[in-house]
């Protein structure tokens, strides 16, 4: 274990005229003022000195992956390149904040679009998705983020990572504002994550709670299914460790023919990761997986997890065959019904799910994929790397919504000149209009 103990200066929050964040400067400056509070950091490199933290860990809230448990399982299942990197900040000898971290070698991919044009294997410090627990101000954040540029000057990776960030948080804040220009994150990479803030009991009640069209689209569909496969249309639950391996099997045959896995190379993966981290939530209760049958045959699936009365899903796909029937949105709306006695509160769709966020979804927060590079050739190449092609893949999405807008305008522009041609032309004699009567499409 590394464990790494050190006394920090305390940060003032600087906010403008108009109530926004500054980026966080050292108190040493002048015109701001000094905090009494004693900060110190120790950073935890081993699975097994984690377990010290426990009470700490769970009387904090925080998201699934960050779960002492999940967490400690997502460590080892990714094998011996892996390990924690858990940096525990401390106010007055007791401990105020943490952020969960792991850090792996992996091969990073750099895509133009759908096209990957490299690999590299890189050491990457990667923070989970949630790893904030305790106290989130902004002295802690900053004080967190230049420990984390602290541990990349020293070699421990070639840049820091997180996934999912949400924009208005002081976190992403100081990883923006806190590093180096040549150091921090210009990718500009933003997504739309998505919630159902309260979850319906039931599937009628969800519906009821739709506006009329939308809600008699929603019972077409699902109406649409159950005439067409009529007394063939199945749904299985999976829950237990026991249930896995036919889950698991069905699953990757309908994700093996998706767009998602095929094109851009995402989705469920019957990985060694994959399976530790469902036995986990299977054995803590959390898992919960529905897979849709058509005519005996697996069509769609669901997977997620219970937690904290939060039910988020992890992954979804359908077989495209079957896309005229909208299986997904057949399965999800069984899955309400099925769900509606449970301590369910919201639903988090993420922000890769298309099709389900855009019927179900009713609130978004924008997140990012946040980077901090280390300050060495390698870190500067990754950084250059990685904005030129999320910039250039930024740009060309641009363009092709800009020309599907344009379209229409083009096409209402040659509909008005054909008009006003059509209009000149009916002010001329018979005997130069030639055919009377002519009428525009």
């Amino acid at each position: 274990m590394l464990l790494l103990n050190r006394s920090v200066e305390p940060t003032e929050p600087i906010r403008n005229d108009r109530g926004h964040l500054l980026p966080v400067r050292s108190p040493t400056r002048k015109g701001l003022k000094m905090r009494d509070d004693s900060l110190t950091l120790r950073t935890i490199n081993d699975v097994r000195e984690l377990e010290s933290m426990r009470g700490i860990w769970e009387r904090w809230p925080g998201s699934r992956d960050s779960d002492l448990d999940f967490f400690c399982s997502m460590v080892r299942s990714r094998g011996s390149n892996c390990r924690p990197h858990v940096i525990v900040l401390s106010r007055n000898a007791r401990p105020d904040a943490i952020l969960i971290g792991l850090c792996e070698r992996r091969k990073l991919r750099f895509r133009l679009g759908s096209f990957t044009i490299c690999q590299p294997e890189v050491n990457v410090l990667e923070l989970v998705y949630g790893g904030l627990r305790g106290n989130a101000q902004v002295e802690n954040c900053a004080v967190l983020v230049r420990e984390i540029i602290r541990s990349l000057e020293a070699g421990v990776a070639d840049l820091a990572l997180w996934k999912q960030l949400e924009v208005q948080s002081p976190m992403y804040e100081c990883v923006l504002k806190l590093p180096t220009f040549a150091l921090r994150d210009h990718s500009g990479w933003l997504h739309d994550h998505w919630w159902l803030r309260n979850f319906p009991k039931g599937r009628q009640a969800f519906l009821l709670s739709l506006g009329r069209n939308q809600r008699s689209k929603l019972q077409r569909k699902y109406k649409k299914v159950l005439d067409r496969f009529a007394g063939e249309v199945q749904i299985r639950s999976f829950r237990s460790v026991a249930d896995l391996e036919p889950a698991i099997a069905d699953m990757e045959a309908i994700a093996s023919k998706t767009a998602k896995r095929r094109v851009f190379g995402d989705g469920f993966f019957n990985t060694p990761q994959i399976r530790d981290q469902m036995t986990v939530a299977s054995e803590r209760g959390w898992l919960k997986i529905y897979i849709l049958y058509l005519d005996r045959k697996p069509a769609a699936f669901w997977m997620g997890t219970l937690y904290d009365g939060c039910l988020q899903g992890d992954h979804t796909g359908y077989d495209p065959v079957w896309s005229e029937f909208s299986p997904g949105i057949f399965l999800f709306l069984s899955i309400l019904e099925d769900l509606r006695e449970e301590d369910i509160k919201t639903i988090d769709f993420g922000y890769g799910n298309i099709q389900l966020r855009q019927c179900f979804g009713d609130m978004r927060r924008v997140e990012s994929r946040a980077q901090i590079y280390a300050p060495t050739a390698r870190g500067i190449q990754l950084n250059l790397l990685r904005t030129v092609t999320c910039r250039t893949t930024n740009f060309a999405k641009t363009l092709v919504r800009w020309a599907h807008r344009l379209e229409p305008a083009r096409k209402a522009l040659r509909n008005q000149l054909a008009r006003q041609h059509y209009k000149y032309w009916l002010t001329l004699p018979d005997r130069s209009r030639g055919l009377k009567g002519r009428q525009l499409d």
